[in-house]
């Protein structure tokens, strides 16, 4: 089995894989956490304190909440507008030796064993290189191809490194 096509990054793409990044590591539940806790100690002190640490409190939840997203929005835009690689178009191949992407001359593969996991969220298919990296293929440029990459890397990869629908 085998698929090729051809994707355009946009930084819309890029800023929900940081988001879903971010909000599903420790990191991003423990910022969550304390935006709650924040809020919830500025409704239960409503009143019993002045109103400067009430609103200390509700500031601090609002930042705790907002700070995430909109530096991973400015930052996600940077780095697809910033870089050429990810400006261009990205080819790939997907087939049962792995992935194979290129761009003008150059070109890289990733057999199926180096491959750490491949989660489809609503809006990217992630083929996650390590815990940190992956190849971002936005769902809307593949609709056609998505039953034939999720076949292949169902038939490739262990049940718990393999999270598509």
């Amino acid at each position: 089995m085998k698929t090729e096509f051809d994707i355009q990054l946009q930084p819309k793409d890029m800023y929900r894989y940081n988001l879903y990044h971010a909000y599903t590591t420790a990191s991003g539940y423990l910022a969550v956490a304390a935006a709650v806790v924040a809020i919830a100690g500025a409704v239960k002190t409503l009143g019993e304190v002045s109103p400067s640490y009430t609103f200390m409190y509700i500031a601090l939840g609002i930042i705790f909440l907002f700070y995430t997203p909109v530096t991973l929005y400015l930052r996600s835009k940077q780095q697809v507008l910033g870089s050429p690689v990810l400006k261009g178009i990205l080819h790939y191949v997907i087939d049962d030796t792995g992935i194979t992407t290129s761009q003008g001359e150059a070109s890289s593969a990733l057999a199926w064993e180096q491959v750490y996991r491949v989660v489809a969220t609503r809006h990217n298919i992630l083929i996650c290189i390590n815990p940190r990296n992956a190849f971002i293929i936005p769902r809307e440029q593949v609709e056609k191809e998505y039953d034939v990459i999720r076949q292949i890397a169902q038939a490739h990869l262990e049940k718990y490194r393999f999270k598509m629908k």
